[in-house]
């Protein structure tokens, strides 16, 4: 099996997902669902430049590494100029893996895995089988894509189903992001050509690992994942960032509190300080004073015996103001360290809770589009099927002639109709779109070869753009769409 997904960039989230970057509370928040086995988490491993196996890195997160390669490279980011709105596909996201149970045995062997949550299974070892097979996949990536186009290829052994991610930059001509040159070609059949061919390229790379390749999604008709799952893994995804929210939350107001009382601690040694200081320098002055006494020689003896004794004590206070004062600087200096360490863990935490609250809205806006679709979805339906059921003939001529030729009109009479040929034209399938359209009793005429979705376009105009093709294909040769 082999997914991938162009993004427009890499979230902190996601890069913290596949590298398993998290805090503690981090590991509690996002494992809620028993998904993933901690005991496990250290047979996780990546592969990197030249084919090396090692430990997953988690030093530098998977946006650092996209930032770091393109400053390498001297490529300019794209989505830059968007701000925090970006909408070039900068990232393309796989997932690869195949049959539980034989990379199960690759990735374990004779040994067996407790897959109930909470089981300890520390002791299981990763065999070398998976190694390789992750390295002839690593392979295939790299001889169609270019080494230096990866920014990580992590191998998960601590879920359910051993699975890799790995995330390339479209970079083409050794200078330029482009998913559309490198990943689509330039129109829908092209497209799909390239990604027959990738797929074919895993295929035989997995011939000798006995993973036989599955039948196409076109075909079959399956969904990786169904929207009510999809909905679900949000709305937990919503949860857990706000309880990770809430935890930064907490710790902003603590470390608040010890920012003020290490800034009143370093306020009073600073006055103490300032203050030895001043009684140091009256002492040092008032010694200076006796000594140039001492050298006069008006003095008498019991005058000049009681000044060497005033010098004596002045001496031992002296010393005992240096002591103070060498003790009040030493706990300033840690002071100021330990104040300057809080007020960096303040900004830490604070882009940490910055990013969880921009990770958060994210997440609840793709909640809210799921609930949204679904919503109108059962909306639109259910105006259609009152439509349908008024009689048009009775109708005033007005309405009739209103009617006719709409698009609400249409969707009355062939709404499905219009609906599942909208749906193959956004999938690619423009053949089957126009068959379909033909048996319909439509014209079919109208989505060229060079149909398919721009660089730049959003989603939701281009499903417009795909529902407004279809109704001029499924309407009669002749036929104008009335706007």
């Amino acid at each position: 099996m082999v997914h991938f997904q162009a993004k427009s960039g890499f979230t902190t989230a996601q890069s913290n997902e596949h590298q398993r970057r998290w805090t503690e509370k981090g590991w509690e928040c996002s494992n809620a669902n028993g998904r993933i086995d901690r005991t496990r988490e250290h047979l996780n491993f990546e592969i990197v430049r030249g084919g090396r196996v090692q430990p997953v890195d988690k030093s530098r997160s998977i946006p650092e590494k996209f930032a770091e390669n393109l400053r390498l490279r001297g490529i300019k980011d794209p989505n830059a100029k968007y701000g925090d709105e970006p909408k070039i596909r900068t990232v393309v996201d796989f997932i690869i893996s195949g049959s539980h149970d034989r990379l199960t045995e690759l990735a374990f062997g004779s040994q067996k895995i407790d897959f109930e949550q909470g089981a300890d299974n520390s002791v299981i070892q990763r065999c070398p089988e998976v190694e390789q097979w992750a390295k002839d996949m690593y392979d295939v990536l790299c001889g169609r894509y270019g080494e230096e186009n990866i920014l990580s290829f992590i191998v998960h052994l601590d879920e359910r189903s051993p699975h890799i991610h790995a995330d390339i930059v479209p970079v083409v001509d050794g200078n330029t992001i482009s998913f559309r040159k490198l990943f689509a070609g330039n129109d829908k059949y092209e497209y799909r050509q390239k990604t027959l061919e990738l797929h074919d390229a895993f295929a035989k790379a997995n011939e000798p690992w006995g993973l036989e390749r599955g039948d196409s999604v076109a075909v079959t008709g399956a969904k990786h994942q169904s929207t009510e799952e999809y909905r679900r893994d949000l709305s937990s995804q919503c949860t857990q960032l706000e309880r990770e929210i809430f935890g930064k939350m907490g710790r902003l107001s603590e470390l608040d509190s010890e920012i003020r009382q290490a800034e009143t601690r370093v306020k009073g040694l600073r006055t103490m300080v300032f203050n030895l200081d001043n009684a140091r320098q009256t002492v040092e002055q008032e010694l200076d004073r006796i000594e140039a006494a001492l050298r006069s020689d008006d003095l008498d003896d019991a005058t000049k015996a009681q000044m060497q004794r005033e010098e004596r004590g002045l001496n031992e206070k002296l010393q005992g103001l240096l002591t103070k004062l060498d003790d009040k600087k030493d706990k300033l200096r840690d002071a100021d360290d330990k104040l300057a360490d809080l007020k960096q863990k303040l900004a830490d935490t604070q882009k940490e809770y910055d990013d969880y609250q921009e990770q958060l809205r994210s997440a609840a806006n793709d909640v809210s589009m799921v609930a949204v679709n679904k919503v109108g979805s059962e909306a639109l339906w259910a105006v259609i099927r009152d439509f349908s059921r008024i009689p048009v003939d009775k109708l005033p001529p007005e309405t009739q002639a209103f009617l006719q030729d709409s698009f609400i009109g249409e969707m009355t009479q062939k709404g499905m109709n219009i609906v599942v040929c909208g749906a193959l034209l956004s999938m690619g399938m423009v053949d089957k779109a126009t068959t379909f359209a033909q048996n319909c009793g439509g014209g079919g005429g109208g989505a060229g070869g060079d149909w398919g979705r721009r660089e730049d376009e959003e989603e939701r105009e281009w499903l417009r753009r795909c529902l407004a093709m279809s109704r001029r294909m499924i309407r009669p040769i002749g036929q104008k769409v009335k706007r």
